[in-house]
């Protein structure tokens, strides 16, 4: 159906308003459309969205075990987006600990050893950007611990948890936080530059993990969001946090914000498991 346009100016420029919201296309990055499908398993309370500070991240026992084509932008990268423990592992009294650890294979079907998920060449491109480059493939680990005992489609999984990834790097204080690499930083300082475009956050909606360099220093490595399922497309508004119910924060008031200078000739020799 046409829209017939008054003659009066001011009117004109209201109907021509109306006829372009008609046209407006509704995209996948609308944020009602940025969800998980979850067929099996899929009534856990919330995401953990990991985001990795590379250089911290790379190091493990004071070394760096990243391999030697690790890129070394951007400095904030993807680890994985985990749901937290499914109510019938919490009715069968399943200790969270062990979730953390076994992830999907706890389940008798789940995949033994990590698969490689099929993804588009697009996607695989945007994730070795932004995923530590680790011995052992980070990508297909962390599908088969997080996702495939969920049912959960690999490229929907990755390219939800790269978008909210993006959406962080973002942020204006993604920009000044990446300005103070090298430096120490208080976490209060973290925190409140992180609030300032996201809003008040829950109590351990928000939580750091660090590393130690090879001298010990303790430097930043992840961030790690708690995020509401429905609520993905609204991140990082606060409205999309929850806060979480375990403490797993285990950084000190202070601690370096690494660059790549920070694991320079360090060792790259350890190989590593994914722990998470």
């Amino acid at each position: 159906m046409s829209c017939r346009l008054p003659a009066l100016p001011f009117l004109l420029l209201l109907a021509l308003a109306g006829c372009a919201q008609h046209s407006l296309p509704i995209t996948s990055e609308a944020p009602d459309h940025l969800a998980i499908q979850a067929p099996r398993h899929g009534d856990f309370k919330h995401y953990t969205l990991a985001l990795t500070w590379q250089p911290g991240f790379c190091l493990l026992h004071g070394q760096n075990t990243c391999k030697s084509d690790q890129p070394q932008t951007p400095l904030i990268g993807l680890h994985g987006l985990w749901a937290s423990r499914p109510s019938d592992l919490i009715k069968n009294h399943q200790d969270v600990t062990i979730w953390w650890k076994k992830g999907c294979s706890i389940y008798a079907d789940a995949a033994s050893t990590p698969t490689v998920p099929a993804l588009s060449s697009g996607l695989s491109i945007r994730l070795s950007s932004v995923v530590a480059h680790l011995p052992s493939d980070l990508v297909a680990h962390e599908y088969t611990k997080h996702a495939s005992c969920f049912g959960m489609n690999a490229e929907q999984f990755f390219t939800v948890a790269a978008t909210l990834r993006d959406r962080f790097a973002a942020l204006p204080a993604s920009t000044q936080i990446t300005a103070k690499a090298g430096q120490v930083i208080s976490k209060s300082e973290l925190q409140t530059l992180i609030q300032t475009d996201t809003g008040p956050l829950p109590e351990k909606g928000l939580q750091f993990q660090c590393n130690k360099d090879s001298t010990g220093r303790m430097v930043l490595a992840q961030l790690w969001f708690a995020l509401k399922p429905a609520k993905l497309g609204e991140f990082p508004h606060a409205s999309s946090f929850t806060s979480s119910p375990w403490e797993q924060d285990n950084c000190p008031t202070h601690f370096l914000l690494p660059n790549w200078d920070t694991i320079k000739g360090t060792a790259s020799s350890i190989p590593t498991k994914a722990a998470l």
